[in-house]
C-alpha cells in the first residue's frame, strides 16, 4: 500500500484537489437551494461542478495509485484517462455556457461542439496510443512510470485559445463589468498554472480549472447585474439610497416604465441590441437598476455646478428616437431627486408608482414637492381607510354623511335626498369622495365604507322619522364592487332592519355595467332587493356606457340624467330634441326622470319642459351634514 507522506512528494499534495471536492459540493448545494430557477443555465452549471468534482476526485485516485507499494498499470491508466478527459470537458462546457448570455447562433454552438469533440477524442487516441507505442505516459514491465510527451497540453491550448476568442469576439454583446470580469478570472487562473508549473507543482490543476466556474457562478448566477438588461437587480437600489443618504449625497432618479419591457428584451433581437447600444452610448454616469415591473430606474450623483437636467434631458430625447421612434412602446417616465421630505428610501419608488398612475402613456413628469404631500396624505388617507376596514365600525366617526336635497316637482317640496360620503381624519381634516372612493376601490376597501354610509343613512332617516319629518326616501350610492359580493343583499337587508326603518325609504344608486356577467349579477341582486321594496336609480345617464336594452331589463325606478345631458340640451335645438326625447321616452315606460347639477333658473325651466319629475343641484342645496336636511323637509303637523 501507500503512505501519506508519499503523495506529498513528487511535486504533489492532494490539498487543491480536496479544496476543489469540497467547493463543488457546497456550491452545489447553495446553488440547488436557492431562487434560481432550474434551467438550462443551472443544469449546465450543477454539471460542470459535477465534472470538476469528478476530475478531482480521479486525480486524488490516480496520484494514490502512482505511489502505492503494489503498482497497477491498468487502474492508473483507466483513472488518468478519466481524469484527464473530464478535466479537458470543464472548459468546453464553460465555452458552452457562455454561448447564451453572448448571444451566439446556433449553428455556431453546433460547430464549436462537433470541432470540440473531434479534438477530445483526438487527443484521447493520441494519449492510448502514446501508451501503447511507449511515446507518451507508461509503465513498463518493471512497474517503473513514463512521462514523455503530454497531448493533453494541446488540448488544453486548444481551450484557453477558444476561451479568449469567444469572450473577446463577443465583448460587446455583454456590460463591461460582466466582460472584465471574465477575462479577469480566466487570466488568474492561466497564472496559477504558471506559477505552477515555475515551482514544479501539479497540485493545483484543478484549482485554476475550477476558477472560471467560479467566476460565471457570480456573474451570472449570484451576481448584481440582470444578465439580459445589463442592469443591476433592484433589490440593490434601496441600498444605495439608503447611503447616500446617510452620507448626505444627493440623488437624481429617473425611472422609466416600458409596456412589455420584459417581453421585448426576450422575443425581438434588434430590440435587445438597440436597447443595449442605447445604454452603452448614453449611461455613462450612475447605475441602471432593473425591477419585474416592466420598470428601469437611473440614479446619477448629483454634484454641483453641473447641468444634470439638461443632460437628462437629452437622454430622454434620445430614448424616444432610438427606442420609442423605432418599436413605438408606450413609457412612463418620472424623475425625483433625493429629499430630506421623504422619510424612507422605500417611499421612492412608490411615490414614482403613485404619479404613474395619473400619467398618461409616453409622458414625462419631474416630482416636485406638491406631489410628494399629496403621496404622504394619500398614504395616509390609505392607512386609515385599512384601520376602519380593520375594525368593521359600522359606526366609524370618520366616516361623514352628507346628503344634497331633491326638488319633488310634481309636489313642489323636498322629499328625497342624496347620501354623500365623506371622511373627516386627524391630519387632512375633511376628504372629498373623489379623493378616497378611487383608493378605496382599488385597495379593495370600497364594501365597508358603503355599509358604514348606508347605517349611518338609516339612522338618519329613523330620528327623521321620529321627529315625523316626511321624508320618501334617501338614495345611497353602491360601487359595482359591491354588487359582487355575494353577501351583497343580505348585508343591505339587515342594516336596514337593524334601524327598524321600512325597506322603500331607502333608494340604491348604482351605474350600468359593460360586463355581461356583471349585468346578469347586477338584474339579479336588484330584483331580490325590489321584492323587499327598496327602490333603484340608474345613475349618471348620459355618460360613459349606456345601453338602452339593458336598462330596459332592469327594473330601475328612477333615471338619473347626469349633468352633461343638462348642458347637452342647451347646445342647439338638436341637442335639446335628443335629451327631451329620452326624458319623454323613460316617462312614457313609467320610469320617473331626475336632472342632476341644476345650478340655476334657466337649467331649472328646461328640466321642467323636458318631463323632468325630480332635480338636485346647487341652484336648491349644496351637499349638507345630514343632521341639516331637515331644514328642507315638511313636519307632520306643523
Amino acid at each position: 500500500m501507500y503512505e501519506s507522506t508519499q503523495i506529498n512528494l513528487n511535486g504533489y499534495t492532494p490539498v487543491g484537489d480536496i479544496t476543489v471536492i469540497a467547493l463543488c459540493m457546497i456550491m452545489a448545494v447553495l446553488l440547488w437551494h436557492t431562487n434560481i430557477n432550474k434551467n438550462n443555465k443551472f443544469r449546465t452549471i450543477i454539471l460542470i461542478l459535477m465534472t470538476t468534482w469528478t476530475a478531482s476526485v480521479t486525480n486524488i485516485i490516480y496520484e494514490m495509485l502512482m505511489y502505492s507499494e503494489n503498482i497497477k498499470p491498468l487502474l492508473i491508466y483507466t483513472f488518468r484517462i478519466i481524469h484527464n478527459i473530464t478535466l479537458t470537458f470543464i472548459p468546453c462546457m464553460y465555452i458552452q455556457y457562455l454561448h447564451n448570455p453572448l448571444w451566439i447562433p446556433n449553428r455556431k454552438k453546433r460547430k464549436y461542439g462537433l470541432i470540440s469533440t473531434i479534438v477530445i477524442s483526438a487527443v484521447t487516441v493520441l494519449d492510448i496510443l502514446g501508451i501503447i507505442f511507449r511515446f507518451g505516459f507508461y509503465i513498463d514491465s518493471n512497474n517503473v512510470i513514463h512521462k514523455h510527451f503530454n497531448p493533453y497540453i494541446i488540448l488544453y491550448a486548444f481551450s484557453l485559445t477558444a476561451i479568449f476568442y469567444t469572450i473577446i469576439k463577443y465583448r460587446s454583446r455583454v456590460i463591461r463589468q460582466i466582460f472584465y470580469g471574465l477575462l479577469g478570472v480566466n487570466i488568474i487562473s492561466i497564472l496559477v498554472m504558471l506559477i505552477q508549473g515555475i515551482c514544479g507543482q501539479i497540485s493545483y490543476t484543478c484549482v485554476s480549472y475550477f476558477f472560471p466556474v467560479i467566476g460565471i457562478i457570480f456573474m451570472f448566477h449570484s451576481n448584481p447585474y440582470n444578465i439580459e438588461t445589463g442592469a443591476v437587480s433592484g433589490n440593490f437600489f434601496n441600498n444605495e439610497i439608503t447611503d447616500s443618504t446617510e452620507k448626505k449625497n444627493s440623488l437624481i432618479i429617473v425611472s422609466c416604465t416600458i409596456t412589455d419591457f420584459s417581453k421585448m428584451i426576450h422575443q425581438s433581437k434588434e430590440f435587445k441590441c438597440q436597447f443595449y447600444r442605447f445604454c452603452r452610448h448614453n449611461i455613462k454616469k450612475g447605475v441602471l437598476y432593473h425591477f419585474p415591473n416592466e420598470r428601469m430606474v437611473l440614479t446619477i450623483p448629483r454634484k454641483s455646478n453641473t447641468n444634470y437636467y439638461e443632460s437628462i434631458e437629452k437622454l430622454i430625447n434620445e430614448f424616444r428616437e432610438k427606442i420609442y421612434g423605432k418599436f413605438h412602446i408606450d413609457y412612463k417616465i418620472v424623475i425625483i431627486e433625493t429629499s430630506e421630505e421623504i422619510s424612507e428610501s422605500s417611499d421612492y419608488l412608490k411615490i414614482v408608482d403613485y404619479n404613474e398612475q395619473k400619467m398618461m402613456p409616453c409622458e414625462v413628469h419631474k416630482v416636485n414637492a406638491d406631489d410628494i404631500r399629496e403621496f404622504y396624505s394619500n398614504s395616509y388617507i390609505v392607512s386609515q381607510l385599512e384601520d376602519i376596514v380593520l375594525k368593521k365600525n359600522l359606526d366609524d366617526e370618520r366616516v361623514l354623511v352628507y346628503c344634497q336635497p331633491v326638488f319633488n316637482l310634481l309636489t313642489n317640496s323636498y322629499d328625497t335626498a342624496e347620501a354623500l360620503m365623506r371622511l373627516k381624519l386627524d391630519k387632512t381634516g375633511m376628504v372629498f369622495p373623489d379623493r378616497f372612493i378611487p383608493i378605496a376601490e382599488q385597495y379593495g376597501m370600497i364594501h365597508t365604507l358603503s355599509m358604514i354610509i348606508l347605517n349611518k343613512t338609516c339612522r338618519a332617516i329613523s330620528e327623521l322619522i321620529g321627529e315625523h319629518y316626511e321624508i320618501n326616501r334617501i338614495s345611497v350610492n353602491f360601487s359595482a364592487l359591491d354588487i359582487k359580493y355575494e353577501s351583497f343583499c343580505c348585508d343591505v337587508r339587515d342594516i336596514i332592519n337593524r334601524n327598524n326603518i321600512p325597506y322603500d325609504k331607502i333608494a340604491v344608486e348604482i351605474t350600468e355595467s359593460r360586463s355581461e356577467a356583471d349585468f346578469n349579477l347586477m338584474r339579479r341582486k336588484v330584483t331580490q332587493l325590489q321584492e323587499l321594496g327598496i327602490k333603484f336609480y340608474l345613475d349618471d345617464f348620459g355618460t360613459g356606457y349606456s345601453n338602452f336594452e339593458r336598462i330596459m331589463e332592469i327594473p330601475f325606478n328612477i333615471i338619473k340624467f347626469d349633468r352633461s345631458m343638462l348642458i347637452e340640451s342647451s347646445k342647439n335645438d338638436s341637442s335639446k330634441f335628443m335629451v327631451s326625447t329620452f326624458a319623454s321616452m323613460f316617462n312614457q315606460l313609467n320610469y320617473a326622470v331626475l336632472f342632476e347639477g341644476v345650478e340655476n333658473d334657466k337649467d331649472e325651466t328646461r328640466c321642467v319642459k323636458m318631463n323632468a319629475k325630480y332635480l338636485q343641484g346647487y341652484k336648491y342645496s349644496k351637499p349638507i351634514p345630514v343632521e341639516q336636511l331637515k331644514n328642507f323637509l315638511k313636519r307632520s303637523g306643523v
